[in-house]
């Protein structure tokens, strides 16, 4: 929606709500993946806060439609929320069709959507790691692909890609979740230097344990027996994640320990490494609890948890 005349631009919110022109105002939106809960959550409401419209995407039954009502009325922006299952292949193209629809222009893309699982690779079922595959790469590649156009329409415009800290460790019990959460770091480092010219900035968001949820501790507690008291909120996650994205950063490690933790495994011997992840990321016996985080949805048979736990 096009109005006539300019807006002065707020503190802290880079040029993508007001204008392209001095003649013209148009309104652009954010598309946030995964945002019924979690991290996508989070960074929908930190969005909001900055007067940014949403376009929100979540499984069926997850209460996005709620979500959408809540963050409309409480920070008078406009949201619109999609249900799809974004591990069918055919789903991205819904989306954009329906974006194009309505006339929707695009500033930020946060590919958020995403799930793992803690096992041996051989106890894994092979179709719930091909859906971990399809939804945390494919998804995400084709999202990014399909909108990239639209983004470069704009003025000021951002893509987010959450990863992990997995994405620079090899994780024994989550062979392909950290293997995706690689890919995805190495796709946005490749794609951020295509499109270092253009209008669009690509960063990597690279969370640690974050605790989105009761069961999310429990699960941890009973997996890796890491401490919880080193888990981020998904709120203090996506603060980060925003402000740091708006200043084009491009690898986003939110938490101090977190950071500490990248800057000590890059000093160690990788036979020393390897010791203390396998040790971290053993599970214990009872702890094959049948739960995977997904959008905040039990998504099939698979054990939690990933070290980004979205």
């Amino acid at each position: 929606m096009k109005k006539k005349g300019t807006q002065p631009q707020k503190k802290g919110i880079p040029n993508i709500l007001y204008g392209y022109s001095d003649e013209e105002v148009i309104e652009t939106f954010a598309l946030v993946t995964g945002a019924s809960s979690g991290i996508g959550r989070a960074i929908a409401e930190e969005l909001a806060k900055k007067g940014i419209n949403l376009i929100l995407v979540a499984l069926p039954n997850t209460g996005i439609e709620v979500i959408e009502e809540t963050l409309s009325l409480a920070y008078n922006i406009k949201v619109y929320s999609f249900c799809l299952d974004l591990t069918d292949s055919e789903a991205p193209y819904m989306l954009f069709d329906a974006c194009k629809s309505k006339n929707i222009h695009l500033s930020i893309l946060v590919n958020n959507a995403g799930f793992g699982n803690l096992e041996l690779f051989e106890d894994s079922d092979l179709n719930e790691l091909q859906q971990m595959m399809a939804l945390n790469n494919g998804a995400l590649v084709s999202l990014t692909h399909l909108f990239t156009p639209l983004l470069k329409e704009s003025g000021e415009a951002y893509i987010l890609n959450v990863g992990s800290l997995a994405s620079v460790f090899k994780i024994p019990y989550k062979a392909v979740y950290s293997a995706t959460k690689s890919f995805v770091y190495s796709f946005s480092a490749a794609l951020r230097l295509e499109l270092e010219s253009s209008n669009i900035s690509v960063s990597c968001l690279c969370p640690g344990s974050t605790l989105t949820s009761p069961r999310v501790r429990d699960i941890l507690k009973r997996t890796s027996g890491k401490n919880t008291l080193f888990l981020q909120t998904p709120e203090a996650v996506a603060k980060t994640a925003i402000r740091k994205l708006f200043k084009r950063q491009f690898k986003i490690v939110p938490g101090f320990h977190n950071r500490l933790l990248l800057g000590v495994s890059q000093i160690l011997p990788e036979a020393i490494t390897d010791k203390l992840l396998m040790k971290l990321f053993k599970p214990k016996p009872l702890a094959k609890a049948q739960l995977i985080i997904l959008s905040g949805k039990n998504y099939g048979s698979l054990t939690a948890l990933s070290l980004a736990n979205r």
